[in-house]
């Protein structure tokens, strides 16, 4: 699963009021079934209304395809039992927040539920600073924001869905990709953002101006992947959430395999570091999260 997961978080967006729209839109709220409406509109006419108006649709629990209470039933075994691997990019946020210059705005709007915890956020994010092993420094509101969203919306969830994954008994590998290339930048200072692993994973990224590390990491990504396909319970190359302890001289929580920053001497493109190295202020989110989970 990369850069995503559907067990902790709201859903955003108004499904119904969105296909209504969709469906004025098209006058198709006149018809019996605007439906059968709909499907009989051109591709590419829903799509520019759907971009147009940024229109998002939520799944819908139906206890069959998508369940109501996916915590719940990850915690007690009750999931599809088959191993997990799953993973965020260092600055995932970068490419959603492009503009924000207003930090105050961006986090009334952001935690308009929880306004109380804004105060404690900020603190946390002072100028300068960023996980150990990310590129780049906080320096301005966009940076702020963006890291922000990085870890509230994508990386503490992922974070938070592996390692109850391992409490219900689930093999469960988690990366972090954590590299930057030239050739793979739309415009200067996306860094490590949505997306950005992909070309690595299928070797799709630009001939020109290739580094050796981006063709180094990007084959042994693949190697990763095709291993985990393969074989899941044999696992990607590093060793799974949860089984530190199983190591010598590793921490308890040594089991995050960093992608891209950091590659060792020997050039084996993952080093395995802490969770606690990049997941530190996820506590922070604790109690979104947990009110998240107790309204499912």
């Amino acid at each position: 699963m990369e850069s995503g997961q559907a067990s902790i978080g709201s859903r955003s967006g108004n499904s119904v009021a969105a296909w209504d729209f969709l469906a004025a839109s098209l006058n198709c709220t006149h018809q019996k079934s605007n439906l059968s409406c709909v499907r009989a509109a051109p591709a590419n006419e829903i799509q520019n209304i759907i971009e147009m108006a940024a229109l998002s649709f939520s799944p819908i629990a139906d206890n069959v395809t998508l369940v109501s209470d996916p915590v719940a039933r990850r915690i007690s075994g009750q999931v599809a039992n088959i191993p997990t691997l799953s993973g965020t990019n260092a600055q995932e946020g970068r490419v959603f927040q492009v503009g924000v210059t207003n930090l105050t705005a961006f986090l009334d709007t952001t935690f308009a539920a929880v306004p109380a915890l804004i105060p404690a956020i900020v603190a946390a994010y002072p100028t300068g600073d960023l996980p150990e092993g990310a590129h780049g420094v906080l320096t301005t509101a966009y940076d702020i924001a963006s890291q922000i969203y990085t870890e509230f919306f994508f990386q503490c969830p992922q974070a938070l869905t592996a390692n109850i994954s391992v409490t219900g008994g689930y093999a469960t590998w988690r990366y972090y990709y954590n590299a930057t290339f030239p050739n793979l930048q739309p415009f200067p200072g996306l860094l490590d953002y949505h997306s950005s692993e992909i070309p690595l994973v299928f070797g799709t990224y630009p001939p020109e101006n290739v580094t050796t590390q981006q063709f180094a990491l990007g084959k042994f990504i693949q190697g990763a992947w095709a291993k985990f396909a393969k074989n899941p319970a044999g696992g990607p190359g590093w060793n799974a959430v949860g089984t530190a302890s199983e190591f010598f001289g590793a921490a308890a929580d040594q089991d995050l395999g960093d992608l891209g920053n950091r590659l060792n001497a020997a050039g084996s493109g993952v080093t395995v570091i802490r969770q606690s190295e990049v997941d530190s202020r996820c506590s922070l989110y604790a109690p979104i999260y947990e009110a998240l989970i107790a309204s499912q």
